[in-house]
């Protein structure tokens, strides 16, 4: 019995699977459907049915993949055209250090093209005397009556204990939204930068987390056992849980599958690849064997992203 691992990339315009067989690594099969965004399930329903075509092709069952990996450009996309939510922050600072937090948080709407922007607003509370839970409230107060959908809470010294963040997240669970730490994303101590990359990830946060669950349910309903994971911008990949904590990480996650794969299986020392997608055109390159590193920029702002260990908090419903 043939045990495969099965691949896809889930495009603006085709979603594509490929199969592997585990123990010889030789490339078995591969289709092309149309990626379904108008579907019930969304892009989901485009992924079940190429995982499904690639199945019945190679005359295998769900018993037999071992290894479910898929990279998506949605992040990329949803920035790209504008699909983003609200945003709103809530900065917090100590002493006369701290009290820089109030401007440094305050980000204001995050250009992503000559158009449209990421909306955010914003909100400042000082920890000398603990958390003001009262005003915290009515932040999120205000926050609701704006229609923010997702919230970032970013402390001046943050990275170095998160606790007051983890604790305000809570307040914002309690009150009905979706929370990330500024720490989460980065560990970058720049809190202007480092407050930007999280409303970036924040943007997208809600949407991502409602198709990486769809997706989730639509492959366990074929009967693949395989835990899903997802590629990342790095080339590597992560746990879906991962990926709703942190959906930034899979920004340009399509070209570093193409990197990886160039670095893997052609042996490439050299080289620049051009990748023309349905939405987006991408360019990496390899030097000396190794993949060239830079900063992603969003509409010109630079982010910095560096992987940790949690992630943001999300209310069981709606408030």
């Amino acid at each position: 019995m043939t045990r495969i691992r099965i691949g896809i990339d889930v495009g603006g315009t085709f979603t594509d699977a490929v199969a592997i067989d585990t123990d010889t690594l030789e490339l078995i099969e591969q289709v092309k459907v149309p990626t379904t965004h108008d579907a019930d399930a969304g892009v989901a329903a485009g992924i079940v049915e190429a995982a499904s075509t690639v199945l019945e092709s190679v005359n295998a069952t769900p018993d037999d993949v071992v290894f479910i990996a898929h990279g998506t450009t949605q992040a990329t996309n949803a920035l790209l055209e504008g699909d983003v939510a609200k945003v709103g922050v809530i900065g917090m600072g100590r002493g006369l250090k701290g009290r820089r937090g109030r401007s440094e948080t305050d980000v204001g709407n995050i250009s992503l093209n000559d158009t449209q922007v990421i909306e955010c607003d914003h909100g400042f509370v000082m920890l000398d005397d603990g958390i003001p839970t009262d005003e915290i409230r009515t932040i999120l107060d205000g926050f609701e009556a704006s229609g923010v959908e997702a919230v970032v809470v970013s402390e001046a010294f943050g990275v170095d204990d998160p606790t007051a963040e983890d604790a305000v997240c809570d307040i914002v669970v309690e009150d009905g939204l979706a929370a990330i730490g500024a720490n989460v994303v980065s560990k970058r101590y720049g809190l202007k930068v480092r407050t930007r990359t999280a409303v970036v990830n924040g943007s997208i946060l809600p949407r991502m987390i409602e198709t990486s669950r769809s997706t989730v349910e639509s492959i366990g309903g074929m009967g693949i056992d395989a835990p899903l994971m997802i590629m990342r911008s790095d080339g590597g990949v992560m746990e879906i849980g991962e990926m709703e904590r942190r959906p930034i990480q899979t920004i340009l996650s399509g070209p570093a599958a193409g990197v990886a794969g160039a670095l893997m299986y052609e042996n490439i020392t050299d080289g620049i690849f051009i990748e023309v997608g349905g939405t987006s055109s991408d360019i990496s390159v390899i030097e000396r064997g190794q993949p060239k590193w830079k900063a992603a920029e969003i509409g010109g702002h630079t982010t910095f992203l560096e992987r940790s260990t949690s992630g943001p908090r999300e209310s069981p419903a709606g408030r």
